[in-house]
């Protein structure tokens, strides 16, 4: 039976086939076929774990079709450069698909996946600090795709990062998975129709973060210094169009003329659409001044252009329409106002990278008192296990875990504040029955369950945990199915308080 016939029978997807299909249509090396073939075997491979540590993740579908899609109809071009000592960008692509990148899995879906189109929607309102959010989003949406590659092998769960990561933003797309939700983030990403503000969501479902998130971002894509003059101007530009709009009289009739000029832009867009000599003037006259790089192929390519257009003049006319009406007036007037106040709230001048730690720090700390809804809001089994991972998964975050954290300055609130949500999510867990009850005193209980569950065992069903009553102290042997993986000690409290028997193995989810 032919393989293709079996995995259609079976109704199951053979990715390495549907890429090889596909790469024999591409002029590629064979050392770039080689190693995209390896670099999806390595992502299905690791899938599996990759969904265990992370609960609420993307489809496997979703991941390998959408990378499929890219290697089809975006990448032309692929060439494989050698590693430089002096080099600090590994990876180039323009907008014809044309890449080069080092020749490893990670540099070539990274490669990959910054040649697809991925812009989040970011409304109207929130246009002043559009590009430091779309930048912290892109960055960490790419690294989050990344980590399945560069993280788990099939064997064990790593956390390997390279030095030019972007780590700041892999954190804080980890905190927007873990407070909205990864089909939040999908659909976000996704998003064409452009009927939902995405961010005012965000600050409903997270007000704490949400003030945080958007200094951070201001405040780490200033570290640029173009990017920091754009920041500067469009704050200025914020505080002008604000005096323009108080000043009532003359923002209407601006408002009025731009309305006019639009619907004349649109009835010249339809004649031409509408007249196929027209659209050949306005094709050759176009390309007349273009420069080679911008001139249009074709005459259908100028067609979809002036669509394009035509709908981005309808969206302005209607955003002009809403404006007119006295409740969005003055609506807006309040939302430039708090832009310019939030702009205005964090210093741009002087960035350090003790600043920008400073900041992540106070980051975090309103990420988990929004994260603490969360686990008040759990009501059954199912959403405490999703909550016990995510928790460990977030102590294990690059700058978080507590190798790192030791290292911080200022921190001590931080590390308060993730001992008091991971003691939340334990103490609950085992008032739901979701975790077993090792001893009745809850704070005694507590630190035995977290030497337990900070771990990067992969599957927390099948830890398994024995305890010896030694002299001065209790021995707590951790168990990955059979095999032993790491032993740790803990200060003796009262036999009496013990809810399970000693040297008697247990499992501890449940």
């Amino acid at each position: 039976m032919a393989k293709k016939e079996l995995f259609s029978r079976l109704n199951l997807k053979d990715y390495n086939y549907e890429l090889e299909g596909i790469l024999e249509t591409k002029d590629f090396s064979g050392q770039v076929k080689n190693l995209l073939l390896s670099m999806f075997y390595k992502l299905e491979v690791g899938y599996k774990d990759y969904a265990m540590i992370k609960p609420d993740t993307l489809p496997k579908e979703t991941i390998m079709e959408s990378i499929l899609y890219v290697i089809k109809n975006k990448c032309n071009k692929i060439d494989l450069i050698k590693p430089t000592a002096e080099e600090k960008q590994h990876i180039i692509w323009n907008e014809n698909g044309e890449i080069q990148c080092y020749p490893t899995e990670e540099s070539l879906l990274q490669a990959i996946l910054e040649i697809s189109k991925k812009e989040f929607l970011i409304s109207e309102e929130y246009i002043s600090i559009k590009e430091p959010i779309q930048e912290v989003l892109i960055h960490g949406y790419e690294m989050n795709t990344k980590e399945l590659l560069t993280n788990f092998d099939g064997w064990s769960w790593n956390n390997n990062f390279e030095k030019h990561d972007d780590i700041y933003s892999f954190i804080i797309y980890q905190n927007l998975r873990l407070l909205v939700g990864n089909s939040f983030l999908y659909e976000w990403k996704r998003d064409r129709r452009k009927e939902k503000n995405y961010l005012e969501e965000l600050k409903n479902i997270a007000p704490n973060f949400f003030q945080a998130f958007c200094k951070f971002c201001i405040l780490y894509s200033a570290q640029n210094k173009e990017k920091k003059k754009k920041i500067k101007k469009e704050l200025e530009n914020q505080k002008e169009k604000l005096a323009k709009m108080k000043n009532k009289s003359e923002f209407l009739k601006e408002i009025y003329e731009n309305k006019k000029i639009l619907a004349e832009k649109i009835k010249i867009n339809d004649q031409i659409l509408s007249d196929n000599d027209l659209l050949r003037e306005e094709f050759i006259d176009r390309n007349s001044y273009l420069a080679d790089e911008k001139k249009f192929f074709s005459v259908s390519n100028l067609e979809e252009e002036l669509e394009k257009e035509r709908d981005t003049f309808i969206e302005k006319l209607q955003e002009y329409n809403q404006i007119l009406e006295p409740k969005n007036y003055i609506k807006k007037i309040k939302q430039i106002e708090e832009q310019i106040e939030l702009m205005e709230s964090v210093n741009i001048e002087k960035i350090t990278e003790s600043k920008i730690e400073k900041e992540q720090i106070k980051l975090q700390i309103a990420f988990l008192d929004d994260f603490r809804l969360k686990i008040e809001k759990a009501t059954t089994k199912k959403e405490m296990h999703e909550l016990i991972y995510n928790a460990r998964y977030y102590l294990w975050l690059p700058a978080i875990n507590k190798k790192s954290i030791i290292r911080m300055k200022d921190f001590a609130e931080l590390k308060e504040k993730i001992l008091d949500i991971s003691k939340k999510v334990i103490t609950k867990a085992c008032k739901l029955k979701s975790l077993v009850i090792i001893n009745q005193d809850i704070q005694y209980n507590f630190e035995i369950m977290l030497k337990i569950i900070d771990s990067k065992i992969v599957h927390l069903e099948e830890v398994i945990v024995n305890f010896l009553n030694e002299e001065t102290e209790i021995k707590i042997e951790i168990y990955d199915g059979e095999i032993l993986d790491r032993t740790e000690t803990i200060h003796k409290a009262h036999e009496k308080d013990f809810a399970i028997k000693f040297n008697k193995k247990i499992k501890i989810l449940i």
